[in-house]
């Protein structure tokens, strides 16, 4: 009899640990829809976000980006008359500006510049003597020195008395277009001033650079023009 109740004890213990870790229904199932649902997560996000939707996104930033640079750029047309009349006003200041010289290439501003120079040293010559203010050489050349706009330089040596290169020093500088003086040397002399006179005067001798500028940009050249 004892060992049929010991059989029959351990009979039924063995059957209630089977029902303890049998699971029961309803917990069976909701690890299936857990499990279920991580698995339809990963699906999506390794076979569906990256290789749709995330593009999808990004093509939508890049189109929102285009937006607003297309209204950016709508909003410059908008003020495409305002900035042309302003630059044609630009032009038209540069066209009447009085700081260049009027001419569009060196050598007819070269010329035109001697021109202006011999015509100033001769409003200044003694009327009743003119040799005693005259010019003795000039000679322009190209500027070999970098600059925005291409320079006009004429080399000038006068002999002159001091009070009317005085004015003339004056008209250069104050004259319109624009003109600069540079490198001005000023030497006494004493001789003939007269050619076939026996009479020695005193009298400056004068070297100096006058120039100016033309709207063109500069091609140095390195060589000089006697005119």
């Amino acid at each position: 009899m004892p060992e049929k109740r010991t059989r029959a004890a351990i009979r039924a213990n063995a059957q209630e640990a089977t029902v303890a870790i049998t699971p029961k229904p309803e917990s069976g199932r909701f690890l299936a829809i857990v499990l279920l649902l991580i698995a339809i997560l990963l699906i999506y996000f390794l076979g569906v976000h990256w290789w749709f939707t995330a593009r999808h996104l990004e093509i939508a930033g890049e189109i929102e980006s285009l937006r607003e640079q297309e209204l950016h750029f709508r909003e410059i047309a908008a003020t495409r008359k305002e900035v042309e009349a302003a630059h044609a006003a630009v032009r038209n200041y540069e066209a009447n500006n009085p700081a260049f010289l009027p001419e569009t290439d060196f050598d007819s501003a070269a010329a035109s510049l001697n021109a202006k120079v011999k015509q100033i040293v001769a409003r200044h010559a003694p009327a009743q003597n003119p040799d005693r203010c005259a010019i003795v050489m000039n000679q322009y050349q190209r500027s070999n020195e970098p600059e925005r706009f291409e320079r006009v330089l004429v080399k000038l040596r006068l002999r002159c008395d001091l009070e009317p290169f005085a004015a003339i020093l004056h008209d250069l500088e104050s004259s319109s277009p624009l003109l600069f003086v540079d490198d001005l040397q000023v030497f006494r002399q004493q001789g003939y001033l007269t050619p076939g006179s026996n009479k020695i005067q005193n009298y400056l001798d004068i070297r100096l650079d006058v120039f100016g500028y033309i709207r063109t940009k500069p091609q140095p050249e390195g060589k000089e023009k006697a005119l």
